[in-house]
């Protein structure tokens, strides 16, 4: 089942899981066929709410495609074909917050190779963790 938003990408529905878009459903599957272990579409509060006088303000919250703990790190991935004026400074703040975090990263990926390159690559990091790891038997 396919709907097209205002921004161009299409919503479908994959094995009874919603996605933003194509490039989102894609990235799901292959963190999955990799064997990559992930949070799907993480709600990450930016700023809390509060009250300014008698007004109560709401929190301003990002949606994040895909975090995942991979050996040691914090990687907050984002599948973006197109990055609105919004999405963009919400990622700056979310960058902010994170900033003296240790071992975290934030990713923007923007296309199908952009994906399958980062996470090969991930996969690749893993592959030599391994293979460098002491073997006590």
């Amino acid at each position: 089942m396919r709907f097209k938003n205002k921004y161009g990408n299409k919503k479908i529905h994959v094995n009874g899981i919603k996605f933003d878009s194509e490039l989102e459903s894609y990235c799901h599957k292959m963190l999955t066929i990799l064997g990559i272990n992930f949070e799907f579409q993480k709600q990450i509060t930016l700023i809390d709410k509060f009250k300014y006088g008698k007004e109560s303000i709401r929190a301003i919250t990002a949606v994040v495609d895909f975090v995942l703990d991979h050996n040691g790190r914090e990687i907050y991935l984002d599948t973006k074909g197109f990055a609105t004026e919004v999405s963009k400074i919400k990622y700056k703040m979310l960058k902010h917050q994170l900033k003296d975090k240790q071992n975290t990263e934030v990713v923007w990926l923007h296309s199908k190779k952009e994906v399958m390159n980062y996470l090969n690559n991930l996969k690749k990091e893993e592959d030599v963790i391994i293979k460098q790891s002491p073997i006590d038997w």
